[in-house]
């Protein structure tokens, strides 16, 4: 990922449109796998301060790593041309290795449940009125599995 791709999410973060920021704030999440605290739903004064910090971390993370200007760390690619001529079994090795590296993922900070407060919330739950959104609901799995037997 270059520091133009990241910059190009930054428009989406800033728009009116709620959908709109929701997608760029997804879409940071998983190329960056850091939390800024950037909500799409935040308050005005909030997103721009997230966005500030983003902005900050990119000037950042691209002066300090001179040897991979424009990559930022703990976001490896894989090399498709690394695996020429290798075995199936030597290639299974190899992305083996490559996600047993993978445990920064693991690490990502996501907010709480809003309902237990136990657990990482993976699911967002939006609420639209008047084909505009309203608001949104971070739960954890089990949380939003007995949300929806109950709702439901």
């Amino acid at each position: 990922m270059r520091k133009k791709d990241i910059e190009g999410l930054i428009p989406g973060l800033e728009a009116e449109d709620a959908f709109a920021r929701l997608e760029a704030e997804k879409r940071l999440r998983a190329c960056l796998q850091r939390d800024f605290g950037f909500r799409w739903d935040g308050a005005p004064g909030d997103r721009a301060a997230a966005v500030v910090r983003l902005r900050s971390w990119l000037a950042e993370t691209v002066k300090g790593d001179k040897g991979r200007r424009g990559k930022f760390p703990g976001l490896a690619a894989v090399d498709l041309t690394s695996l020429k001529g290798l075995s199936p079994q030597e290639v299974e090795m190899h992305l083996q290795e490559l996600l047993g590296k993978a445990h920064i993922i693991a690490s990502v900070q996501r907010p709480r449940c809003e309902e237990c407060g136990k657990r990482s919330a993976t699911v967002e739950i939006v609420e639209v009125r008047a084909r505009k959104a309203r608001g949104v609901t971070r739960l954890c799995d089990p949380c939003a599995a007995a949300g929806g037997k109950a709702r439901g």
